[in-house]
């Protein structure tokens, strides 16, 4: 019982976690601010506020209001609203220059929505239309393959986005610290260093 608690606090705090990809914007509009409120992960109604009121803005160029839906989708996403940014990222997915950053978020909304399956298939799509940021395919797909309780895939894909971003390195550090006090990390997983 006590095992079973420890991993169901392990996978709640890891919720809190998943990376995302915030669309940038130029000019000094409240779209600017709507993406700037999606990059820093605010929650606040003021920030679906402040994205709303830029989509309503006709003065906006296309790609900067396709870039809004998206933010506007990853506030959703921050406040546990998943299905509301999905909704955002069915709508900007039409945007064949955005598609790769669209999949990522569509699938860290299926990721909340416990559809881990789901997720894996939108980030594979992401990497498959050329993110930029492949890092954070890897370390979402990680997250997945772990709810699964597929650890072993979990840290290769954890290790992949370190290589490539090593400023996760302290995810993946506690990450494996809670594995390792949950049990569930296994010593195979230990690599020798070069």
């Amino acid at each position: 019982m006590f095992k079973k608690i420890i991993i169901f606090s392990f996978l709640v705090s890891l919720g809190s976690l998943n990376l995302n990809a915030a669309v940038t914007v130029v000019g000094s509009s409240d779209a600017l601010i709507c993406y700037k409120h999606a990059k820093f992960g605010y929650t606040t109604q003021s920030s679906v506020f402040t994205c709303l009121k830029a989509l309503s803005d006709n003065t906006i160029s296309k790609k900067d209001h396709d870039a809004t839906r998206i933010n506007l989708g990853i506030i959703y996403n921050n406040k546990s609203k998943p299905r509301m940014a999905l909704e955002q990222f069915e709508i900007a997915y039409n945007n064949e220059n955005m598609r790769a950053e669209t999949l990522l978020n569509q699938g860290n909304s299926l990721l909340l929505l416990k559809d881990y399956n789901g997720a894996l298939e939108k980030y594979q799509a992401s990497l498959e239309n050329n993110l930029e940021d492949i890092s954070a395919i890897y370390f979402n797909k990680g997250m997945a393959h772990e709810y699964l309780g597929n650890i072993d895939k979990a840290v290769d894909f954890y290790e992949k986005a370190v290589a490539l971003n090593p400023t996760l390195i302290d995810y993946f550090e506690n990450k494996r610290r809670r594995l390792k006090e949950a049990g569930l990390w296994n010593s195979d997983n230990e690599r020798e260093s070069s």
